[in-house]
């Protein structure tokens, strides 16, 4: 009797794991627009101001067939520029007691701009994002939802800029894991690049960063991570 109800249990954990994936399989898919959130089976990604369409998706599996679910999502203008780009990756099938550990995701190095880490236990929660300036050229080894995008734009005349400022956040406690990338093209004036935002205190960056447009916009996207921290852990976890 007990061997059948473990059995069961396997199976409808089994059954959950498949919906979930399943689920996010057949939802959003690429060209769908999202505003205010994107959902995900384990909780909501926040998403800044605007109309964010889905460019790109895909799913992977670590070692221990764990499915992972990734998108891209892109802030697109009426003359076709590329105003914002959002990568994330969630867990999607996670079992019962499971926790993820932290881990050095959110450790600068010499591309780092700004970090910051708000918690980073060893087993169940870590909160933590850095800030970098990465190039927007891609490669034919890019992972999937990357070359997806990159169709995506082709396809649609979409003008990109040669870089972005990414905000890099890993959010984990237990069995949720977020990872999302917020990308902000700087080269815009400051309401382009966060249409209605004025920051409620603004950090001296300390440092050249291109031109006075750029380290001031600079200077704002490190506002809007710092202020936005605790809200896109809270939307995604709570």
């Amino acid at each position: 009797m007990i061997k059948k109800l473990v059995a069961m249990a396997a199976l409808m954990l089994l059954a959950g794991c498949v919906t979930a994936t399943s689920k996010f399989e057949e939802e959003m898919p690429v060209g769908t627009v999202l505003t205010g959130v994107a959902s995900a089976p384990q909780g909501d990604i926040l998403l800044p101001p605007g109309n964010w369409t889905v460019v790109g998706k895909n799913i992977t599996r670590n070692n221990s067939y764990q499915a992972f679910g990734h998108v891209v999502l892109a802030r697109i203008d009426d003359d076709k520029h590329l105003d914002g780009l959002i990568m994330y990756m969630t867990a999607l099938e996670t079992g019962m007691g499971y926790a993820f550990y932290s881990s050095s995701y959110c450790d600068p190095d010499s591309d780092t701009i700004y970090h910051h880490k708000s918690s980073n236990q060893e087993l169940g929660n870590q909160k933590c994002f850095f800030i970098e300036d990465w190039n927007l050229n891609v490669s034919s080894q890019a992972s999937p939802e990357i070359l997806q995008a990159e169709v995506y734009f082709d396809l649609h005349d979409i003008k990109k800029p040669s870089s972005m400022l990414f905000t890099s956040y890993r959010v984990a406690r237990r069995n949720k894991l977020l990872i999302a990338q917020y990308g902000f093209n700087y080269r815009q004036t400051g309401d382009e690049m966060l249409p209605g935002y004025t920051p409620a205190s603004v950090e001296d960056y300390g440092k050249p960063f291109g031109t006075a447009l750029w380290k001031e916009n600079l200077e704002t996207v490190i506002a809007w991570s710092k202020e936005n921290e605790d809200l896109i852990a809270t939307t995604f976890l709570d």
